[in-house]
């Protein structure tokens, strides 16, 4: 029969969680000082340049191409992509007028107008002869998404809130 003489991990483990911390915090202050430093560009691109669609892109393509970003890229310390996706998110802070998050491009609500997910659906709205109750729903969903689209924020809640009220199992679903 072997003896194994069992030595404690906890002093190791320790040291592992403390370590872990330090560099938790230090993520959130890079996270923080990254979106600051966005912010402050977003904030001086806007002060000569309009929100449409020539100046958004003309600030993305300056994000993804500056020499300091091609730099990070060619060293490792950065992926091109973590520069794509900030691109874009400034893209959309610059657009909407709001505060730059990383986040901001998986955001349905902050989608550019111009982009590729964006529906681009120019059909009227004309007559309606026959419907059902299905249909409605679908078409009231798409009046709360416009509506959410343009931040009309108020009406999006006093819309719900009717079509619940009122409309026996009422859902929004994919218009």
């Amino acid at each position: 029969m072997t003896t194994v003489n069992v030595i404690p991990f906890n002093s190791t483990a320790s040291a592992i969680g403390k370590y872990q911390k330090i560099a938790d915090a230090q993520a959130v202050k890079s996270i923080s000082a990254i979106q600051t430093a966005i912010q402050q560009f977003i904030d001086q691109w806007s002060l000569v340049n309009d929100k449409g669609k020539a100046s958004c892109d003309a600030m993305g393509k300056e994000i993804r191409g500056c020499e300091t970003v091609q730099n990070f890229v060619a060293s490792g310390a950065f992926e091109k992509k973590t520069f794509t996706e900030y691109a874009q998110s400034a893209m959309r802070a610059l657009h909407w007028g709001v505060p730059f998050n990383a986040a901001l491009k998986n955001n349905p609500e902050y989608a550019l107008p111009w982009s590729k997910g964006t529906s681009k659906d120019t059909t009227k709205a004309g007559k309606v002869t026959s419907t059902s109750r299905d249909e409605l729903d679908k078409t009231l969903s798409k009046a709360i998404a416009q509506a959410r689209i343009l931040k009309l924020n108020g009406f999006v809640a006093d819309l719900t809130d009717l079509c619940l009220d009122a409309l026996d199992g009422f859902k929004e679903v994919e218009a």
